[in-house]
């Protein structure tokens, strides 16, 4: 062997590029492509909202306004909270401007009712937005349907396994990241991934698209921009009640049993909400003296009233010792407010043009029991 065959080559070859790293790079190149198509003007036109993966199109929708709201208005003092009752009955700017017109105080408020949010579903929803935005002042609305036996049994898994919910609500952790933590941050971060949410929404109409839209645009004019309901669809609250109607309520009361779940998720949203340094106030949502009644074709009134009754006067004795053992108000209805007949969307719900009266009402009540707000704090 000669010399010439021992020699050692200096020669860098260049490594060759793994089969995995170069899927790694071209997968990140195509999420990197796919972001910057789903945050395009042609996209974001196709796309109703940004979607959270809660499937819930109202409360997304709700989000998207309230985005929109706090870049023109900048954070609200206020935020009025609760289910479709808060959502269709107090109109937040009749409401700032009747408590103005009282104490003095300025405010800015949004309105977050949900439409079918419980009590516990309403306290996931207030964490966020008070740890977000820092209001100076939350307004509960809610009424004794809140917390019928009825209640104490109904989960709406949409909230329970919702992974952007869990994010923002459960501090990072080994579990967390097994229990859909980076879906949350993806959602929170991601254009491409709410894209993607949004079209999921279509599964359960064999992916039919345009089901999500139609779902979507049925609240098209619905929403005003401070997250109120618009409608001024009405019912005659002196016709007769229909026969499921009632079925339906007497079974939301059961044995008139009250819902330990939900107090307990109040009693939550009260010390979390103090605890932020924000003002919170309850405030008991109005009803048709016909839902008590609940007269059948005949006129006649149907038995119950009495046990309802008595289950109103249990709910609200819970609720004012929850309020009086926290330092808060609760206001209760007054059923002398003047509520036009063309009022009520329903027999449990105003629409706007009752809503403005009641609104009206509340603002001064609210004005006279609350005090000073504490001040204004720097929100997101």
């Amino acid at each position: 062997m000669s010399r010439l065959d021992n020699q050692v080559s200096l020669k860098i070859n260049r490594p060759r590029t793994s089969i995995l790293a170069r899927a790694a790079i071209l997968f990140a190149l195509a999420c990197l492509l796919a972001e910057l198509a789903a945050r395009t003007s042609f996209v974001q036109a196709v796309i109703p909202y940004q979607a959270y993966g809660i499937n819930h199109a109202q409360l997304e929708l709700q989000l998207n306004i309230l985005d929109q709201f706090v870049r023109e208005n900048g954070a609200p003092d206020c935020f009025i909270l609760g289910s479709s009752q808060a959502f269709r009955e107090i109109d937040p700017q009749v409401f700032a401007q009747s408590l103005e017109s009282v104490s003095g105080e300025h405010i800015t408020c949004y309105n977050f009712g949900v439409t079918g949010s419980q009590i516990w579903s309403t306290s996931i929803l207030n964490k966020i937005l008070v740890e977000k935005y820092h209001p100076r002042l939350v307004v509960i609305g809610t009424s004794y349907l809140d917390y019928t036996e009825g209640r104490e049994f109904q989960i709406d898994e949409r909230f329970k396994d919702s992974d952007w919910l869990q994010y923002q609500t459960i501090p990072l952790s080994f579990s967390s990241l097994y229990d859909g933590w980076f879906n949350g941050w993806l959602t929170e971060h991601s254009y491409a991934w709410r894209a993607l949410n949004l079209f999921s929404y279509a599964a359960p109409f064999g992916m039919r698209y345009g089901e999500v839209l139609r779902e979507a645009h049925k609240w098209d004019g619905e929403i005003a921009d401070n997250g109120f309901a618009l409608s001024v669809k009405f019912i005659n609250p002196n016709l007769p009640v229909e026969e499921g109607f009632v079925k339906n309520l007497m079974a939301e009361f059961g044995n008139y049993g009250v819902s330990e779940r939900n107090l307990s998720a109040l009693e939550e949203i009260i010390t979390v909400t103090e605890q932020a340094g924000t003002q919170v106030m309850l405030a008991e949502m109005t009803y048709h003296p016909a839902l008590l009644e609940l007269r059948g074709p005949r006129g006649t009134v149907r038995e119950g009233k009495e046990d309802i009754l008595a289950f109103i006067a249990k709910v609200n004795a819970r609720l004012d010792t929850i309020a009086s053992e926290h330092g808060i108000i609760f206001l209760h209805t007054d059923p002398s407010v003047a509520i036009p007949e063309d009022g009520w969307f329903d027999l449990y719900h105003l629409n706007r043009i009752g809503a403005g009266p009641f609104s009206a009402w509340l603002g001064q009540e609210a004005g006279r029991a609350l005090g000073p707000l504490p001040p204004a704090s720097e929100g997101e």
